[in-house]
């Protein structure tokens, strides 16, 4: 998976976990969840994702294992 790829959420090892987000919006990530690699912790490994509305305001920003993921679409 690389920076920017476009994943899904397909299980929640941690069913909650530490989470960033816009005032007001934040909760947890939730299986079947869309966002975007933010930064890789450890290729292969580890990842920061970040889900946004609509409106492209931050729900939840948070680190996930690879094996929580899977890629939707993957930049060049």
């Amino acid at each position: 998976m690389n920076e920017y790829a476009v994943v899904r959420v397909v299980r929640l090892r941690v069913p909650e976990r530490p989470v960033m987000g816009g005032e007001g919006l934040t909760r947890q990530p939730r299986v079947g969840d869309v966002g975007t690699i933010v930064h890789i912790l450890k290729a292969d490994t580890a990842y920061i994702v970040e889900c946004s509305n609509d409106e492209g305001q931050a729900l939840w920003v948070a680190d996930f294992d690879a094996s929580e993921l899977e890629v939707v679409e993957d930049p060049p």
